[in-house]
């Protein structure tokens, strides 16, 4: 199926969603303690919120910790019942998964993170204290992917939640969506057929939603109030003292780990981070939903029955941050597989400075005082970055894909080459580039891939990011800066890092390079590698 006939298909899915009329909810049903019920909950302006409700057996008996479960993106409020389960029959949780504010049967129009969002679930909590054994000292949320995103806007909100589990959370929606504007080829339209049948969008969502989709708008989402959802939480997450528990997979195509990465160690508060090989929610996702064994949702529901319930169970003893390194396989819980630190700092290696020759020599490392210049044709090549929602997946299965280097065109890309690390090493953090490049149009598409490029001359993506910039000056040099997604990578002895620089990567994002344009690459060329050899 073409991108143009998807295009099509989502942007009519978006217009149908917000032309749907609201749902009238049914009457609510009385809570049976120790079983599961759905009901009606009054959220912000009495809007309907769909809930589900799974108590303890003695739910009469005394009062009751609480935890909210927001719902994923054009998920019923059951998308987390297996935890539900876990919480309630083991930590005595009382366990409310509500469907987010315009979706399924609950009321109103999506919220995207806005005002509404953060007063739903203060109003659920209200409701929870009124009508349930509840204690209201004792308050939780926790949420996957959509979900996880509510979380951390109600905590934030409301300084009566004491502790939270996100896993997977948008960190910056604009770039989510877009990155360094950028517009991906899956993500808006697959959120708009995600919420087709499900999802109620109010004017302006649809506007910019269509603007994003059908014109390929890169900045269609960068003035949304509610944008930079974790950022804006954090100061008041940490003047609520809030707990904070965050989990994010490597490889999220989605929602892309890097703001979680970065803005981690501003948590000033109790906080926890567990990173794992996977695409989007597909390392905790069996955790949340069906409530198996899983490394995310293990410490999760720990982290809650210690800071909500005050159990002694160590967790606030345990390294701040755990790592399993994205080159391997993430399936049940291997606490083996783990690497600990106290912040995301300690986790990165140091940067080091790895100077690029003239591509067709192709040296990562070369000389800085060497001059060249060379021009490469904007084209597609075997250099992809990454098949949307596959290749992460593969990766948590320890299946990532390789490609032959040598089949990258080097008409076409840029390719750079370190020696072999002979002893092995590890690439932690985020690669950093500063190239020179001479457009021949003012707009400009760029797409970094670092590969763990084998002794056979195969290589796995480590890591990739594109850049998009506008208004360049055609033909004359430009310096473009750009960070790479961060990673933890175990380099085995014998390998090399490969970087490619390629200016179309049609399978995961749309370029604004024209086909068949010329773009020169030249000195001062410098890729930063976080590397630390073993």
């Amino acid at each position: 199926m073409s991108n143009r006939l998807l295009r099509a298909l989502a942007a009519t899915a978006l217009f149908a969603a917000g032309a749907t009329l609201s749902l009238t909810p049914a009457s609510a049903v009385p809570i049976p303690g120790g079983q599961i019920t759905t009901l009606f909950i009054p959220g912000a302006d009495g809007v309907p919120m769909n809930a589900v409700i799974t108590a303890p057996p003695d739910l009469a008996a005394h009062r009751n910790a609480l935890v909210l479960q927001p719902s994923g993106w054009g998920v019923p409020a059951m998308g987390s019942l297996g935890s539900a389960y876990r919480l309630s029959a083991a930590d005595g949780f009382v366990s409310i998964e509500y469907t987010a504010r315009g979706m399924y049967l609950s009321g109103g129009d999506v919220d995207l993170f806005g005002e509404k969002d953060a007063e739903d679930a203060s109003a659920i909590i209200d409701w929870a204290v009124a009508n349930l054994n509840v204690d209201p000292e004792r308050i939780a949320v926790a949420g996957g992917s959509y979900g996880a995103g509510l979380s951390v806007l109600a905590a934030a909100h409301d300084s009566r939640i004491k502790a939270i589990v996100a896993d997977s959370p948008p960190g910056d929606l604009a770039d989510a969506l877009a990155p360094n504007g950028t517009p991906k080829t899956g993500g808006p339209v697959a959120l708009a057929l995600a919420g087709v049948a499900t999802n109620r969008f109010g004017p302006e969502l649809v506007r910019r939603g269509l603007d994003a989709i059908v014109r390929g708008n890169g900045v269609a989402f960068d003035s949304l109030a509610s944008r930079h959802v974790l950022a804006d939480a954090i100061p008041k997450l940490n003047a609520n003292g809030t707990a904070v528990f965050l989990a994010h997979d490597w490889q999220d195509s989605l929602l892309p780990v890097g703001p979680v990465y970065s803005l981690f160690d501003q948590l000033t508060g109790p906080r926890m981070l567990y990173l794992a090989p996977g695409d989007h929610s597909t390392a905790g996702g069996a955790g949340q939903i069906v409530g198996l064994p899983n490394s995310y949702w293990d410490a999760g529901i720990r982290w809650l029955d210690h800071y909500v319930n005050g159990t002694d169970n160590g967790i606030d003893r345990e390294p701040a941050v755990n790592i399993q390194a994205a080159d391997t396989v993430s399936l049940l819980p291997d606490p083996q597989a783990l690497v600990h630190f106290d912040s995301v700092a300690d986790a990165r290696a140091p940067l080091r400075d790895f100077p690029l020759s003239a591509p067709a020599a192709g040296v990562l490392g070369g000389d800085t005082n060497e001059s060249w210049s060379q021009p490469l044709t904007s084209g597609p090549t075997t250099a992809i970055a990454a098949v949307p929602y596959v290749t992460g997946s593969l990766a948590q299965l320890g299946l990532a894909p390789a490609i032959p280097i040598s089949s990258v065109d080097r008409d076409d890309a840029g390719v750079w080459r370190t020696e072999p690390f002979a002893n092995g090493g590890v690439v932690s953090g985020s690669v950093h580039l500063d190239l020179t490049v001479a457009p021949s149009t003012s707009d400009l598409t760029m797409i970094g891939i670092l590969y763990d490029e084998g002794p056979d001359g195969s290589g796995k993506t480590i890591s990739y990011w594109p850049i998009t910039r506008h208004g360049l000056a055609a033909g004359a040099p430009n310096t473009v800066r750009w960070d790479l997604a961060p990673t933890y990578w175990n380099l085995a002895p014998g390998h090399r890092l490969t970087l490619t620089v390629t200016t179309q990567d049609p399978i995961p994002f749309e370029s604004s390079t024209p086909m068949g344009s010329q773009v020169v690459f030249s000195a001062p060329s410098m890729a930063e590698l976080p590397v630390r050899a073993s």
